[in-house]
C-alpha cells in the first residue's frame, strides 16, 4: 500500500500525523544524502591533498652568479598560451605538446642569455593565457579528437608541464612571477550548466602552484590567478604590473568574430575597456597594453597608443581552421623584454618557432 492509499480511510488527525511522519522520514533521507555527499567531497579533497603532499620535488637551485652587464635592468616576459593539451591531430598530440613547451623554455633561456650581454635580466614574468587543456565537451564530437581524459590533462600531465617550465625559469632567474588566466577550453560543458568558478585551466594552475609551494614559500616565485571577484564573475582577466608597464591579460575569447582575428571586435573591446578602466568603472586599473591568446596567431598592433599583442599556439595542423578559416600558423609562442623603469617593451620575439 502506498502512502497516498493509506490516507484514504484515515481521519484528519491521523492524516496529519502520517504526513508529519512521512515528512520527517524524507527529511532524514535528504539529510543522510547530503551528509554522504559531504563525506565524499571531503574524502576526495583529502585524497588530493595527501597525494600532492607525497610528491617530493627538490627545490630549484638558485641561478649561478654571472657577470653583471652595465645596461639598464630589464625583465623577461615568457608567454604560454593555447597548449591545448590532449588534442590529437595528424601532427599534434600530448607528447608533442610537452616537447614543444620544453623547446620554448630552452629558447627563452638562450635568448635571455644573449640579452644579458647588454642588460641585467634577473627577473622573469610568465603569462599563462588559457586553453592549457583541450577539454572533453567543448563541441560535439570532441571526444574522438583527444588522446587523454580531462583528469589527465588538468590534474596530471598539465600541471607537470607547467611546473617544469616554471622550474626551468627559476634555474636561471632570481625571481619568477606567474600570471594565469582561464580559457574557454577549460569549460566542463556548455555555458550556464556549471558553477562560474569551474574551469579546468584554473584547476591545472592550482595543482602546478601546489607542486611549487616550496618555491613560493622561499619568496623566489609568486603566482597570481584570475580569481572570480564579484558574485557570478568567472575571473576572466589578470593585471600584470612590471614597473611602470601595466598590461591587461585576457584569454581572447572575449573578442567576437570569425574568419581569423576579429580586428573590429578587438578594437571595440580594447578601447571600451581602456575608457572604462580610466574612468574607474572596472575592478582593474587603467592599463597600457593588452595581451591575449585564443586565436592561435601572433599579432602585434597599436590602437591609439595601446599595445595589442596576441600569441600563437604550440598546436600545428588544425583541420577545423583549415576548412572553416582557411588559415593556420606554425606552432609558436612569444617572448619579450621590458624596461620596468620606463614602462616600455624594449625587444620582442612574436614568434618563437617550436617545430
Amino acid at each position: 500500500m502506498t502512502f497516498e492509499q493509506s490516507l484514504e480511510d484515515a481521519t484528519m488527525d491521523e492524516k496529519l500525523k502520517r504526513a508529519y511522519a512521512e515528512s520527517n522520514r524524507l527529511r532524514r533521507r535528504l539529510r543522510d544524502k547530503d551528509e554522504a555527499i559531504e563525506r565524499t567531497v571531503d574524502a576526495v579533497e583529502n585524497a588530493v591533498i595527501e597525494a600532492v603532499s607525497l610528491i617530493n620535488i627538490p627545490k630549484v637551485p638558485k641561478p649561478r652568479p654571472r657577470k653583471t652587464a652595465l645596461g639598464t635592468p630589464e625583465v623577461a616576459v615568457a608567454w604560454l598560451s593555447d597548449i591545448q593539451l590532449g588534442k590529437k591531430t595528424p601532427t599534434y598530440d600530448s607528447d608533442i605538446a610537452e616537447e614543444r613547451v620544453d623547446v620554448h623554455a630552452e629558447k627563452v633561456l638562450k635568448i635571455t642569455n644573449m640579452h644579458r650581454s647588454a642588460s641585467p635580466v634577473t627577473e622573469c614574468h610568465i603569462w599563462m593565457l588559457g586553453d592549457i587543456v583541450e577539454g572533453e565537451g567543448i563541441f560535439p564530437g570532441q571526444e574522438w579528437l583527444i588522446d587523454s581524459s580531462l583528469y589527465e590533462q588538468a590534474m596530471n600531465r598539465g600541471p607537470r608541464i607547467l611546473a617544469m617550465f616554471v622550474r626551468r625559469m627559476l634555474s636561471e632567474f632570481d625571481k619568477v612571477n606567474v600570471h594565469a588566466v582561464i580559457g574557454n577550453h577549460g569549460r566542463v560543458g556548455k555555458r550556464g550548466q556549471f558553477h562560474y568558478e569551474t574551469n579546468t585551466d584554473r584547476m591545472c594552475y592550482k595543482v602546478a602552484e601546489t607542486i611549487l609551494a616550496d618555491e613560493i614559500e622561499s619568496g623566489r616565485l609568486t603566482w597570481e590567478h584570475s580569481e572570480p571577484g564579484m558574485t557570478g564573475e568567472r575571473g576572466w582577466y589578470s593585471i600584470s604590473e612590471i614597473g611602470n608597464l601595466t598590461t591587461l591579460l585576457v584569454h581572447g575569447d572575449q573578442f567576437r568574430g570569425s574568419l581569423g582575428i576579429p580586428w573590429y571586435g578587438v578594437r571595440k573591446k580594447v578601447l571600451g575597456w581602456k575608457a572604462m578602466a580610466a574612468a574607474g568603472a572596472l575592478p582593474f586599473p587603467d592599463f597600457d597594453d593588452i595581451a591575449f591568446g585564443h586565436w592561435h596567431q601572433a599579432v602585434t598592433w597599436t590602437i591609439n597608443g595601446i599595445g595589442v599583442r596576441g600569441s600563437g599556439s604550440t598546436e600545428s595542423f588544425n583541420d577545423y581552421a583549415a576548412e572553416q578559416l582557411a588559415g593556420m600558423s606554425r606552432p609558436s609562442q612569444r617572448l619579450m623584454f621590458v624596461n620596468p623603469e620606463k614602462g616600455i617593451v624594449t625587444a620582442e620575439y612574436p614568434e618563437i618557432w617550436l617545430d
